[in-house]
């Protein structure tokens, strides 16, 4: 039964009264109160949800900023993955948060080295990385078919290495903050070197891929972002769309327009309803492909009017011209994009691994035409594994870790 405010003849529905007066919103610094639809916003058509970025249906009631103008929907406000827990009665008279932290702690390397550049800034030459063993060294030079132990991205000039090993960090990832606060979640996240998992990887939940880069990791909530999701900020513009784009966190799944994959963080514009998931949006503008002399660019429009669209690497498929592809000018060279960056782009391949499993380091590495036998299942359908090439040792990564990461 609904209940009724006589002196309004206002019928509410039992299950809206118990929506609460005010919430707190991880995307926005002062808490949201609940209102009638009868307030006069500022906002100009047509009007939408800041959370949701879908338009506003006024009939029901919302949580509203009057300072900031900020409108959300009642179930927007709530949804556990946007509402941020805090004590409302300490805010309830002054109705102010603290701003959102965005760098924290952020001291993560040392400098042991620097020369003086020529207008007389300090470049350091040497750092001691706290996600390293030994001491970096930075270098301008051109390295191919090597990815970032950070980001997990092909690793481009300027970039620290290490002398005694396989590391490599862009200039970039060595001074990511230590902590810091991101729109999706609720917590402080903390930047890790390792997932702090068994597998030492993750599935970020974001764009919902595997990565064995760093990790900005809530470890209350085994909540795991990927270094180019966690860059990602709320509001941003893409060469892809003529519009500004917005965060958009849901309860349900929503399409991409750009891949047709379903999930429940994306992007949205306000303008035209498109959608663009984090995977799309973090999809590097150019990039190289084994041993092809020229870069491929994303591209966001089929390449002619001819109707028949296929990808030149695998082939057989045809490609959907609504949809992004890599393409070569210079070859006349389309491709799909998990044809080009491959199907894991987050994983780097050739690290060792220590296992209670095997008494020797294990390897990652990707398929192999041979696709050798697992060691426990003697199956050959999994393309992640570990190999001991000391002793012809292979196990899948999901017998290892038993289906979980």
């Amino acid at each position: 039964m609904p209940y009724m405010c006589q002196p309004c003849a206002l019928w509410i529905h039992r299950s809206c009264a118990s929506f609460p007066r005010s919430v707190k919103v991880v995307r926005h610094k002062h808490l949201l109160h609940l209102t009638h639809s009868s307030l006069q916003f500022h906002q100009p058509d047509p009007r939408f949800c800041q959370l949701c970025v879908q338009k506003l249906d006024t009939r029901y009631g919302l949580y509203y900023c009057s300072k900031c103008d900020f409108v959300a929907h009642l179930d927007c406000a709530i949804f556990k993955e946007n509402r941020e827990y805090i004590d409302l009665q300490k805010f309830e008279d002054e109705d102010e948060v603290l701003e959102l932290d965005e760098s924290v702690d952020s001291v993560t390397y040392k400098v042991n080295k620097f020369n003086m550049g020529e207008d007389e800034t300090q470049i350091a030459i040497e750092i001691k990385h706290f996600s390293h063993e030994h001491d970096l060294m930075l270098t301008d030079e051109v390295l191919n078919n090597l990815k970032c132990d950070g980001c997990v991205r092909d690793i481009l000039p300027p970039f620290y290495s290490c002398v005694k090993c396989s590391f490599f960090l862009h200039e970039s990832c060595v001074k990511l903050p230590k902590k810091k606060k991101h729109p999706l979640h609720q917590h402080p996240l903390t930047l890790l070197p390792n997932a702090p998992y068994r597998s030492k990887m993750f599935l970020c939940n974001a764009c919902g891929q595997g990565c064995n880069g760093f990790t900005y990791n809530c470890i209350i909530c085994q909540f795991d972002l990927d270094i180019e999701c966690s860059l990602k900020s709320d509001i941003f513009t893409h060469e892809g769309h003529e519009h500004r784009l917005i965060l958009s966190n849901t309860a349900h799944r929503q399409k991409c327009n750009c891949c047709d994959n379903e999930r429940y963080q994306v992007f949205r514009c306000a303008t035209c309803e498109f959608v663009l998931d984090f995977q799309c949006a973090t999809l590097p503008h150019t990039t190289r492909y084994g041993q092809h002399e020229h870069p491929f660019t994303l591209n966001y429009k089929a390449e002619d009017d001819s109707g028949e669209y296929y990808c030149d690497i695998c082939e057989e498929e045809r490609r959907d011209s609504k949809y992004w592809f890599y393409y070569c000018e210079d070859c006349s060279y389309p491709a799909h994009p998990n044809c080009i960056i491959g199907k894991y782009p987050n994983y780097k391949f050739g690290g060792s691994y220590i296992f209670n499993c095997h008494p020797h380091p294990l390897t990652f590495i990707e398929e192999t035409k041979d696709r050798p036998r697992c060691n426990k299942c003697n199956g050959s359908c999994e393309e992640l594994i570990f190999q001991c090439a000391h002793c012809n040792f292979y196990i899948h990564k999901g017998c290892l870790f038993k289906g979980q990461m």
